[in-house]
């Protein structure tokens, strides 16, 4: 076979497996565990497991509703939805402890496992609510909660509405967090062996805060006032933050 042959040959399965990778979004598997969950009478939400995709909200009124998805994307996931009839959240639960929802998204997928299976889970609580996130991994959306405590290996978080008390922490951690409101009561801690964080308050706000560091670079638009609320406290060997 001639090399251009050979080129050709390979050029065309390199394209093919690109269009594959490409179209995968429209035959992708999504497969819910159940129906949603009623959350009318839950005030706290607790999350566990191996890595997940979390997006939580609470409002005062409304449907209060918790589902957890499992999406196979990647170009594996068209081959594993044809041959293979196991669910993607097969391992994930969801149950109500009294006040508390807890939420086991599952282990970590089994070795070579091309149906790259992400578990999703969308809750809305009411408004007050807290939420504790335990993972390996986890990618993190919130708004408005009492308390937000979470611990992750690899972490990006972003928190758009208001904390009274925020405590975030993992080896490496990409914080967002935006408050919308300051009730000057605020206590933030965040810490991570590398961290990159970004705070900001929409209104103009006294805050105080400390910042312990290996090397770090921190830019802050806002003066540092000795016991001011929010209280923001930062730890790392390798930190990057920006406050405004």
């Amino acid at each position: 076979m001639k090399m251009k042959t050979v080129l050709l040959s390979v050029a065309g399965t390199i394209l093919a497996l690109a269009l594959i990778d490409a179209g995968v979004a429209l035959v992708s598997s999504r497969d819910s565990l159940a129906r949603p969950l009623d959350l009318s009478h839950v005030s706290a939400i607790r999350v566990e497991g191996s890595a997940s995709d979390i997006r939580i909200s609470t409002a005062a009124d409304g449907r209060h509703v918790a589902e957890l998805k499992g999406t196979r994307h990647g170009w594996g996931a068209i081959w594993h939805s044809s041959w293979f009839s196991d669910a993607c959240p097969a391992n994930g639960a969801l149950r109500i402890d009294g006040d508390t929802l807890i939420v086991d998204v599952g282990s970590v997928p089994r070795l070579f496992d091309w149906s790259d299976c992400t578990m999703e889970l969308t809750a809305s609580l009411p408004a007050g609510a807290a939420v504790t996130i335990d993972q390996k991994a986890a990618r993190t959306r919130l708004q408005d909660f009492s308390v937000i405590d979470i611990r992750s290996d690899a972490g990006d978080v972003a928190v758009d509405g208001h904390a009274e008390r925020l405590t975030l922490s993992g080896a490496a951690l990409r914080a967002r967090i935006t408050y919308q409101r300051v009730m000057h009561n605020e206590v933030i801690a965040i810490s991570g062996r590398m961290l990159d964080a970004t705070l900001r308050f929409v209104q103009p706000t006294a805050i105080s805060y400390l910042v312990e560091a290996t090397a770090s670079f921190v830019d802050s638009a806002l003066p540092n006032t000795p016991g001011a609320k929010p209280s923001i406290t930062l730890k790392g060997d390798m930190l990057r933050a920006r406050i405004e």
